[in-house]
């Protein structure tokens, strides 16, 4: 999995490419904890070719700590695979996602 972070309206942007799963989990996790706690932070899962249960653990525990710190996460642009087990898991009522990441960096 790659991992591009860009900046807009005081969120950093992680956009997100390849396979979130149990082997790239702990890279995002890694790449997470270099970020300053307070920032608020955008998930683009556009690219994302296949997430599995560890790859939405690892989403879910961000957002955790996000909710712990009181500072936002957003999902943005998620394409019909990953919406998919989103739908299935019913992990969407626990998130704020987005159409496009304009729109989460706005809202």
């Amino acid at each position: 999995m790659n991992i591009s972070e860009n900046n807009v309206n005081n969120y950093t942007i992680l956009s997100l490419q390849g396979i979130l799963n149990a082997s790239s989990a702990p890279k995002l996790k890694t790449y997470i904890a270099g970020i300053p706690e307070e920032q608020s932070l955008i998930i683009d899962l556009e690219n994302v070719e296949f997430l599995d249960s560890s790859g939405l653990g690892a989403l879910v525990g961000i957002a955790r700590k996000k909710k712990t710190s009181n500072t936002i996460m957003r999902l943005a642009r998620m394409n019909e695979r990953v919406k998919k087990v989103f739908e299935i898991t019913q992990a969407y009522t626990l998130f704020d996602i987005y159409d496009d990441v304009s729109a989460a960096a706005g809202a």
